[in-house]
């Protein structure tokens, strides 16, 4: 499919950028800590940015045990975690920064500005605040209701990131600068971000001394962190020992390095990543826009996350599901929608005058319309079971490091005691942060009771029921804070024992 040619940019100067102190990510990787005036100096640069030697993206595994009530419980879930160096991240960040305005520009060129939703800065009012899941939610929902009948049909991408075509998306990024060969420095971060390398964290830690097998209190041997992890210095080791430890340029050591050979996939959490993974699919949006503008319905895509709401009934639903899945085939060989993750629920009004849906096909809608963690049933907004499971593993979490912190902290104390002294309010006010939306400043310090009371003020009448699904939620965290702080007093009463004895 041809590429569309958006407004292009003079790639030669330089866009108004600023980096503060505040600004610097504080993590433990390869690189060296630099302030902020002297990063900035590097990544507008382009001179710089062409010579930049870009470090591997340190990965961990994150797993997590799925919460249904109603269903069996599906196995547990993963994902890689990939985070670039310090500096190269502020590279990322300044090149998304130069893409941003000419891709915005295409949008609006193209009449598909409010088409992809993720990663963007859509303004909801005058104010200038930024849109989020919530209100993405709340105008599909509106736009059921503004159609006697209709089907709402929701996608998923298969893996979407890493199946990325690297040819199609240099295309792209050229048409985007109105070039027809990258830049040095676009060159040298386009093949950073496809051809990108990691390093394994845990691996890396263990090869430079940080992490290992340890005697725990109670004898028992078991890998962990042989400092404590903010005793981790932010630049993991020098240079030479970054060559010969990490790159296996010394006899003793094997590389740790793995580098993505294919020529698909990019790093998805890596700070270009996400627009890039929009810009990818712009052809995409302009062809399912226009086929449902044609039949008056209405287009969305977060991410890899498309929902379709076409009027008619189930069978205009599958056929436009079949459009969209014959489609996203024309834009790499690797992409595919999930056809298990894939749904169809019709909407209609009946007699009465009241707004019904009628599940047809997939795992999903089985309850109405599920969308950016919220199901609607026609007449009501709840929020999805699977965003209260990601509520309850934060409070469990949480409840679990704090017990064990207190209890170690105030030992000689009874556990009625250390529960009476907890200040389980200041608890319930800060632990969970929402990451359900756009990871923007105003969002940053939200707790799940925040988003909770703005979805429900959001949905209006139609989300009253969200308080009603809360209703429980302060007496589990009591009941958690209870059972982990139990746990904790009665493995710390083990540990004395055994030293004793010893």
């Amino acid at each position: 499919m041809r590429t569309v040619l958006p407004p292009s940019i003079n790639w030669g100067l330089k866009v108004a950028w600023s980096l503060t102190d505040k600004d610097l990510k504080r993590y433990p990787h390869f690189d060296r800590h630099l302030p902020a005036s002297e990063i900035e100096k590097i990544v507008t640069d382009p001179d710089l940015v062409a010579q930049n030697p870009f470090y591997p993206f340190l990965c961990y595994e994150q797993t997590w045990q799925p919460f249904r009530k109603l269903e069996a419980r599906p196995g547990k879930k993963s994902r890689l975690i990939r985070y670039a160096s310090r500096r190269d991240a502020q590279v990322y960040s300044y090149y998304r920064h130069l893409l941003s305005g000419p891709y915005e520009a295409a949008l609006t060129e193209l009449g598909i500005e409010s088409c992809p939703t993720a990663y963007r800065k859509i303004p909801l009012d005058d104010s200038g605040r930024g849109k989020c899941n919530i209100d993405f939610a709340h105008d599909a929902f509106r736009q059921i209701e503004g159609i006697d009948s209709c089907s709402a049909v929701t996608l998923d991408i298969s893996s979407y990131f890493e199946c990325i075509d690297h040819k199609r998306l240099k295309t792209l990024w050229c048409k985007m600068l109105g070039v027809g060969k990258l830049p040095p420095d676009h060159f040298k971060v386009y093949k950073a971000i496809t051809h990108y390398s990691v390093v394994d964290r845990n691996a890396a830690y263990e090869r430079l001394g940080f992490f290992g097998p340890k005697v725990r209190r109670n004898g028992v041997v078991t890998d962990g962190f042989l400092v404590p992890h903010r005793k981790v210095p932010w630049q993991l080791c020098s240079p030479s020992d970054f060559r010969e430890k990490i790159c296996g340029e010394s006899a003793e050591f094997d590389s740790l390095i793995k580098t993505n050979d294919r020529e698909f996939g990019i790093p998805q959490g890596a700070p270009i990543s996400d627009l890039l993974a929009n810009l990818y699919l712009i052809d995409f949006d302009v062809a399912l826009q226009k086929y449902l503008m044609d039949r008056g319905g209405f287009y969305s895509r977060y991410s890899d996350d498309i929902l379709i709401i076409v009027p008619g009934n189930e069978e205009d639903g599958r056929a436009a599901k079949k459009f969209a899945m014959d489609l996203i085939c024309e834009f790499g060989d690797q992409l595919r929608i999930k056809d298990e993750k894939t749904s169809i629920v019709d909407f209609d009004v009946d007699g009465a005058g009241t707004r019904k849906f009628k599940w047809i096909e997939g795992k999903q809608g089985k309850n109405g319309l599920e969308y950016l963690g919220f199901r609607f049933d026609g007449s009501r907004v709840f929020l999805r079971d699977s965003t209260l499971s990601r509520f309850h593993r934060k409070i469990v979490f949480a409840a679990r490091a704090e017990a064990h912190r207190f209890v170690a902290a105030n030992r000689g104390h009874s556990l009625e005691n250390l529960l009476e002294r907890f200040n389980s309010r200041r608890f319930e006010s800060r632990f969970g942060r929402v990451e359900e939306f756009e990871q923007a400043r105003e969002y940053q310090s939200w707790t799940f009771w925040t988003y909770a009371n703005r979805s429900a003020e959001t949905f209006g009448d139609k989300g009253h029921k969200i308080y009603h699904q809360l209703r429980k939620h302060r007496a589990f965290i009591r009941q958690t804070l209870e059972k982990e702080f139990a746990e904790a007093f009665s493995r710390a009463e083990r540990i004395e024992s055994i030293a004793e004895k010893t």
